[in-house]
């Protein structure tokens, strides 16, 4: 059975644990933890708007890293199912 981050969330289980099973990652449980919550409550529309905002400010900071990027979607791909890996690519398909 894949995982969604919903479901982690709903279990109440760290994101934190269940990203570094899939990839080497050294945040801080609560940093992550404040980020979903952050995020929850948002719309779709909403959370575009938030990437494209904080994307635009990387690059014009000269900060953006794609191989990051393509790191984080390596992480989260296999907890995806089809439609939804779908869906992430096309989303960073336009970053």
């Amino acid at each position: 059975m894949k995982r969604s981050l919903r479901d982690i969330a709903a279990k109440g289980t760290h994101a934190s644990s269940v990203i570094s099973e899939s990839a080497e990652v050294s945040n801080d449980t609560s940093s992550v933890d404040s980020l979903i919550s952050q995020y929850s409550g948002m719309s779709e529309s909403e959370l575009m708007c938030e990437l494209s905002a904080a994307v635009s400010k990387q690059k014009a900071e000269g900060k953006f890293d794609p191989e990051s990027l393509q790191r984080g979607i390596e992480a989260i791909a296999p907890m995806l199912n089809e439609e939804q890996r779908r869906r992430l690519y096309n989303i960073t398909g336009r970053l």
